[in-house]
């Protein structure tokens, strides 16, 4: 398959954008209705990118992890860390069309010499979905299809337990918050299938991890994890 990113804005796109121009996701200056990322060029300078765009293991995880490989954008700090806290806990759902090309353009590396056959989303269970909103992960896993033309597949997973908050537990009951969370949908549309599974933040990774299980017991060939940022990158 090959992969090509679709970034021209459409004349439907455009109007819209006359009516409501664009703002840099990060500072909220404004931008011109034909900008492509809505991110500003001082904005873009100023973002913490992975130094290494794959990993076959991240240092700091002790233990075994289920997925293949793995692909962060950035570092998880300063206005990048902003952002997603926004993305997340302040109804900015806008901002997966930024967040969205800021991991395609990690992923071009990990595109050209792997053949993909879905991407999906780490899911949301639905009470906290209609908290929420929206599942933030879901919006830019859709972006990221979009870009590259890999189709969409989150309806394949789904959260079966209503998980507490990993970002409120200890490091020990993160783990035993997200074991057998989850479950695939249709066996037979994973079987053999090479997958892309999307989360925002890669901290202890038990979620991806726990993600990347269920799939592997399914029958998926390869499982690849991609997320925005992590804080476990210095290396």
């Amino acid at each position: 398959m090959e992969y090509s990113e679709k970034n021209k804005i459409s004349l439907g796109e455009k109007f819209i954008r006359f009516l409501y121009p664009p703002k840099c996701i990060f500072c909220s200056c404004l931008l011109d209705i034909a900008v492509e990322v809505e991110i500003c060029e001082e904005c873009h300078k100023k973002i913490s990118f992975m130094h290494e765009e794959r990993y076959c293991t991240l240092k700091g995880f002790e233990y075994e992890s289920s997925w293949d490989d793995v692909v962060c954008a950035c570092e998880y700090e300063g206005i990048i860390k902003e952002a997603v806290m926004r993305f997340k806990f302040f109804d900015k759902p806008s901002y997966c069309r930024a967040i969205g090309s800021i991991v395609t353009e990690k992923l071009k590396n990990s595109l050209l010499s792997n053949c993909y056959d879905m991407i999906m989303s780490v899911p949301l269970h639905k009470k906290k979905k209609a908290l929420r909103g929206y599942n933030q992960s879901l919006l830019v896993s859709r972006v990221i299809s979009t870009k590259t033309g890999i189709p969409e597949r989150s309806e394949l997973i789904k959260r079966i337990k209503d998980t507490k908050s990993q970002s409120t537990l200890s490091r020990e009951n993160r783990y035993f918050n997200t074991r057998d969370a989850f479950k695939i949908t249709d066996t037979n549309e994973v079987k053999d299938k090479n997958i892309l599974i999307f989360d925002d933040i890669l901290t202890t990774g038990y979620t991806l991890n726990e993600c990347s299980r269920v799939l592997k017991e399914a029958g998926a060939r390869t499982v690849t994890a991609v997320v925005i940022a992590s804080p476990v990158s210095k290396q």
